[in-house]
């Protein structure tokens, strides 16, 4: 799944929780940390991991794959609140959030 894709999550708090327990079960809300894998692109593949079993690493490798941090998800839920008013696509808005963990965050 990438950013685009999990956008419909964060539009409704319930799927979110539900989400989260059917793929992540392990991983408190608050612990969540977000990651793309690759590059800050809202084509990459994104995949949660828990706060308290990394070392809130910005950049880490995992099997030889590299993962850089997005936000957390409670900030990351924060952040699509602010980039999803006023209109634009689901790629619109995971391209201004994208854009701005790149240049402002």
């Amino acid at each position: 799944m990438n950013l685009i894709e999990f956008i419909k999550f964060l539009r409704n708090n319930d799927e979110l929780v539900q989400y989260m327990n059917e793929n992540y079960p392990d991983v408190d809300y608050y612990d969540a940390e977000v990651y793309l894998k690759g590059s800050l692109n809202v084509e990459s593949e994104l995949i949660i991991f828990n706060s308290d079993k990394i070392e809130g690493l910005i950049e880490m490798e995992v099997k030889n794959e590299k993962y850089i941090n997005l936000f957390s998800l409670d900030l990351l839920a924060e952040v699509f609140e602010d980039y999803s008013k006023g209109s634009g696509t689901d790629h619109d808005i995971a391209a201004r959030i994208i854009n701005y963990r790149i240049n402002d965050a």
